[in-house]
């Protein structure tokens, strides 16, 4: 895969229309502030702290889209999922998918300053390759939008 496809995959898991279902953005913007902070029954995170967690980690790939060798991210810390998160009015909401929308610019405008040979070197101050680094922030956003479509439908049918 070269780096333009690695965008419009990107972009299409984003905001436009993957083979799959809705988009991110489609899905976050249909989800009323109310049900944000909820968590179902047997669920540990909310759409709020997921959304936050998606952007800590697409943060961890812009560090190292940028040549940060020492930034790192250590699961189950507040890095990695954010203490106190809380979405309850709409303009909460805009701001997290500002955040969102800003990461999400942030890395296509990196990826696309990349040569595509770039993507078969280890990814600074690790051991695997920046195309594993960018195929696996896809996986995990395509991970978290199930959880946030499931918690949503089995918010709406409390």
């Amino acid at each position: 895969m070269d780096i333009k496809s690695l965008v419009e995959e990107s972009k299409g898991l984003y905001n436009g229309e993957p083979w799959f279902g809705t988009s991110i953005m489609g899905s976050l913007k249909n989800i009323s502030p109310e049900f944000w902070n909820l968590r179902p029954e047997n669920t540990s995170n909310s759409i709020a702290s997921i959304v936050c967690h998606m952007i800590n980690w697409r943060g961890f790939v812009i560090e190292k889209l940028k040549e940060n060798a020492s930034f790192d991210i250590e699961l189950d810390t507040k890095e990695d999922w954010r203490e106190n998160v809380s979405v309850s009015t709409e303009e909460e909401k805009k701001e997290i998918l500002a955040e969102l929308r800003a990461s999400q610019e942030e890395l296509e405008k990196l990826i696309l300053e990349k040569k595509v040979s770039w993507l078969k070197e280890n990814t600074v101050g690790k051991k695997y390759t920046n195309s594993y680094m960018l195929h696996g922030i896809l996986q995990h956003d395509a991970y978290h939008l199930g959880q946030i479509n499931l918690i949503r439908s089995q918010l709406r049918k409390v």
